[in-house]
């Protein structure tokens, strides 16, 4: 029942992302590449956006190397098939930690618990936003990548500290997971906050400092270190500003901060996702937890939210949040909140002064998790048309030809023989509230435009909208 519920929440995004199409920075990464010699190519543009624009090294190799228009011609589906195989990798890589998270921490034994917490996350995490720039975009795929990896390294940290068993093998994919995730440093502070707080957990039980399970988390740093200090940052900042100032970083971070939590918990799914989390605490206690560790646990949530949003809040000019940046942020906020809501629950437990959770206390949070989710029914049917899950199932019907629609003009674009191509577009092919689109417009001289023509080696590309279509 589980897995048809889990495919019933995750298909109209699967069928959705199928059709992606190419879109602005995916040209621009490849601009002067060619294949027979895409390796070095890749490098070679990854250390020039090193000195210029981001310190992402490795994504940036990435983003070069297994860039669709590399490795697709345009009339393919490749691009749909890659961002389809890097969701569902995000996906299982999810799944896999709840699983983990909730055998090895938990000690929970009941599959069907776990996999009802992994249906209720996906279904909230999902239904928070739109990713659009995510999802739908390869070069913004990027941070789905990072997180990606952040995941897999959390996995492999809880088996490090608490299977010995895989001390050794699973301490060098550690490192190598590591290195990946936090060279992405606005994703690093998650999957090393976990290493910090399971490193002294079982230092603290040991009753020694372990330094030698700490040596993954050296090099972590150092990959997060070298992104840090890339001089194109720097470069890329000064575009917005003339100089560095840290205090309105600390503000803006702040204030980002705060319209995440505002976010978040306006949403009714939410609070029935922190609701579970707290019944799954006092369900399967496995240690007393005193009021100052849930203190504490929503203390390292909130910091691990600031130290996400502050080099964001740093790198841009204001605090405006894309839909990338909500994907990275709403992410962290919410693996906090399970935290913090299962140690409440631990919490709640040992108040009760029982082994066991009575039948009659079961009724009472089933019976409360019950209105809770129909009073967030009723919320959303004041406008069931908000509901991120519902916009993409109605976008469905169109998503198929608003797809051929761009990925024809792209190709008419390549095959014109014409050095300036110009192309009409019925109107209603230029908004989709799921596709991120090319963003071709009338203008020959908007970056996109102008973009598009070099990567066809055209002079000038103008594509005007048309309430007759072509």
């Amino acid at each position: 029942m589980y897995i048809c519920l889990i495919i019933i929440v995750l298909f109209p995004m699967i069928y959705t992302i199928f059709y992606t199409i190419h879109s602005e920075d995916d040209f621009s990464m490849v601009l002067s590449c060619n294949r027979e010699s895409l390796l070095a190519e890749s490098i070679r543009i990854a250390n020039d956006y090193y000195k210029n624009w981001s310190g992402i090294w490795l994504y940036m190799v990435i983003e070069v190397l297994f860039n669709p228009l590399m490795c697709f011609p345009l009339e393919s589906q490749g691009i749909g098939i890659e961002m389809v195989c890097l969701f569902m990798t995000f996906v299982a890589s999810l799944l896999l930690l709840i699983y983990v998270a909730s055998k090895r921490l938990l000690k929970v034994g009941n599959k069907e618990t776990i996999a009802a917490f992994g249906l209720i996350f996906l279904f909230v995490f999902f239904n928070t936003n739109i990713y659009q720039e995510v999802f739908y975009w390869f070069v913004g795929s990027s941070y789905m990548m990072a997180v990606t990896a952040g995941i897999v390294t959390i996995i492999v940290t809880i088996e490090f500290f608490c299977n010995p068993k895989r001390d050794g093998r699973m301490g060098v994919f550690l490192l190598l997971s590591g290195i990946l995730a936090c060279n992405f440093f606005q994703a690093a502070i998650l999957p090393g906050m976990v290493f910090i707080v399971l490193w002294c957990w079982l230092s603290k039980k040991e009753h020694k400092l372990l330094w030698k399970k700490g040596i993954p988390f050296c090099f972590m740093f150092l990959s997060g270190l070298m992104a840090v200090i890339a001089p194109g940052n720097y470069v890329r900042r000064s575009y917005d500003s003339s100089s560095y100032n840290v205090v309105k970083g600390f503000v803006d971070a702040c204030k980002m901060e705060a319209i995440v939590l505002r976010d978040l918990f306006y949403q009714p799914f939410v609070i029935l996702l922190i609701v579970y989390c707290i019944y799954i605490g006092i369900r399967f206690r496995v240690r007393d937890v005193k009021g100052k560790e849930v203190l504490s646990g929503a203390f390292l949530s909130l910091l691990t939210l600031f130290l996400n949003c502050f080099p964001i809040a740093f790198g841009y000019a204001d605090v405006g949040l894309s839909s990338r940046i909500y994907f990275l942020l709403n992410f962290t906020t919410l693996v906090g909140a399970v935290v913090t809501a299962v140690l409440a629950g631990m919490y709640v437990s040992n108040l009760i002064r029982g082994d066991i959770f009575n039948d009659c206390q079961v009724k009472v949070f089933v019976t409360a998790f019950v209105f809770l989710f129909l009073y967030a029914t009723v919320i959303y049917n004041e406008d069931i048309k908000k509901l991120p899950w519902f916009q993409t199932v109605i976008a469905a019907e169109d998503v198929k030809e608003i797809h051929d629609v761009w990925q024809d003009c792209l190709i008419e674009i390549r095959d014109s023989k014409e050095s300036s191509v110009e192309l009409a577009i019925e109107e209603r092919f230029f908004k989709s509230p799921v596709l991120r689109l090319p963003g071709l417009s009338e203008d020959p001289q908007a970056w996109v435009n102008d973009l598009i023509a070099q990567y066809f080696d055209k002079e000038s590309v103008i594509v005007r909208r048309n309430d007759e279509g072509v």
